[in-house]
């Protein structure tokens, strides 16, 4: 009998996605001090939060913004805002899973797609925030397999990740195991930009016994 057993996974992060759906989405705070995103704490945060949730920033002093690397799926602009003559707040919803650098563009920079650094040696002012949800963590993540005659259509998020992906098949037994030394490259994105980049692996049903399928992003 032919298999695809990694579907069980793929299956059991959709359900965890499908449920959060119904829970009440949260509101973080994000402190501006100095030149630091802080959180109740004091101290230099980088919010882990669920999907559809909120991040507030807070001017606490300085003139500073809150600015989205280019290239990723969420997208936000504060502009560079004061607490004159009274504090300032903005606000953004996350809809994408995944992880987004971010910085003050007065006091740092995008260095390249995705990427942040310092604009000036004496600081570095940039942070970044995690959307999880189950076991779908952000881009890379295989999310879906579907079988179509002899062939199988592999699904997987790449929205804005600026860099190379592979995808990867490992032909392994029909007992949902596999090695994982024996993953090979059979598919390669480049500078993908939109959310979720398809493979038809033709032939797959006939042509292996199980297949399982991963993708990696080459440093």
């Amino acid at each position: 009998m032919k298999s695809v057993a990694a579907g069980l996974v793929i299956l059991m992060g959709c359900m965890a996605l499908l449920g959060a759906t119904g829970t009440k989405a949260a509101t973080t705070t994000v402190y501006i001090v100095s030149f630091e995103f802080e959180g109740a704490s004091g101290q230099q945060t980088n919010p882990v939060i669920a999907l559809y949730d909120t991040v507030t920033w807070v001017w606490s002093n300085g003139t500073h913004s809150t600015t989205a690397a280019p290239g990723q799926l969420e997208q936000w602009d504060s502009g560079a805002q004061n607490t004159s003559p009274t504090a300032t707040n903005f606000s953004h919803t996350f809809t994408n899973l995944g992880t987004y650098n971010y910085y003050c563009s007065v006091h740092s920079q995008s260095t390249g797609c995705r990427q942040v650094g310092p604009k000036f040696s004496f600081s570095m002012m940039t942070g970044y925030v995690a959307v999880v949800t189950g076991a779908l963590s952000g881009p890379y993540e295989v999310n879906q397999i579907t079988q179509t005659g002899s062939d199988i259509v592999v699904s997987w998020v790449t929205g804005g990740i600026c860099f190379t992906n592979v995808l990867q098949r490992s032909t392994g037994d029909p007992n949902d195991s596999f090695d994982t030394n024996t993953f090979a490259d059979i598919f390669t994105v480049t500078n993908t930009v939109g959310n979720t980049t398809n493979y038809l692996d033709a032939g797959a049903l006939t042509n292996f016994s199980a297949s399982y399928y991963r993708v990696r992003v080459p440093l």
